[in-house]
């Protein structure tokens, strides 16, 4: 394990927090970056004051640091814009980790199943992959289905739809997500600070299991008490004119660029990913549901 810090971006989020308190527990010198000085960082992590948008604070935190773990971004069930961040500010922290001699940069994208015709949002996630391709650093970019876990944003939305008398769903239900838990994400990013087998490569994570969408609102269900979970399908064109008018609103309850994400299966290319890269198996979502709850 490196002697140097490493930098994790995005350092009290859903990933970035417990990513941070695994290295730090198996004794990895961590330098979190975090937008204010009262943030609250894992115990035994350094505290550095910065933002993907201030290209002087991203060369304080790179200095001297033996690898970038990139796990901040602007999510699509947020407002945009995103390309300040998903684009301009990955590529800029590339650039800073570059000219700084960081030793590698892992960064967090997610499966991106769009094909030759992406979207805005995953366009600009897109351009900010490349401008980390262009910039130098040695890179791995890991690709996480859909995460679960203790404060999963997703999972906590999904509940409060389930709680009332109608789901509503974008589309037919069929949409399938191969559901990864936070922990096993983290393992994998772990795994990625040694060895060059994963240097200048795309890794995909995802869960040992494809779970169609009205099937997850059903083990949501369960899990909540819910015998049945009654839903309405709506087709995709309606949802997606649905999110463009409520972009008036300051927090719209849905995003366009949310929705372009719920066009695709979000699946790897097998359900042994995790298996064949790392050696493990990551834990199901029914499984795990079933024995620790939803982790609201």
């Amino acid at each position: 394990m490196p002697d140097a810090p490493v930098l994790i971006t995005g350092s009290t989020g859903f990933i970035g927090s417990r990513l941070a308190r695994r290295l730090v527990s198996a004794g990895v010198p961590v330098r979190a970056l975090a937008r204010s000085s009262s943030a609250t960082v894992v115990p035994g992590a350094e505290l550095v004051v910065g933002d993907l948008t201030d290209r002087t604070s991203l060369e304080r935190a790179c200095d001297g640091a033996s690898a970038v773990i990139s796990c901040a971004a602007i999510t699509g069930d947020k407002k945009g814009p995103y390309d300040h961040v998903n684009d301009k500010g990955i590529t800029a922290l590339a650039e800073v980790a570059t000219a700084a001699g960081v030793g590698r940069l892992i960064h967090f994208g997610g499966l991106d199943t769009a094909g030759s015709k992406p979207g805005p949002y995953l366009s600009g996630r897109r351009r900010g992959e490349e401008g980390i391709k262009a910039a130098g650093v040695p890179w791995t970019i890991l690709q996480p289905s859909v995460q679960f876990g203790p404060q999963s944003t997703f999972i906590a939305a999904m509940a409060g739809l389930v709680r009332g008398p109608v789901v509503p769903v974008a589309g037919n239900g069929h949409l399938r997500i191969q559901l990864i838990h936070v922990d096993d994400v983290c393992r994998a990013a772990h795994e990625c600070l040694t060895g060059d087998q994963r240097l200048g490569r795309y890794v995909e994570l995802g869960g040992p299991e494809a779970v169609e969408f009205d099937a997850m609102l059903d083990i949501i269900g369960r899990s909540l008490g819910k015998t049945k979970v009654r839903k309405l399908h709506a087709p995709m064109a309606i949802v997606k004119l649905q999110a463009t008018l409520m972009q008036v609103l300051p927090k719209p309850p849905v995003t366009p660029a949310a929705v372009e994400l719920l066009e695709h299966d979000n699946v790897a290319s097998s359900l042994d990913v995790v298996q064949s890269e790392f050696g493990f198996t990551p834990v199901g979502f029914a499984e795990h549901v079933a024995s620790h709850g939803l982790e609201l």
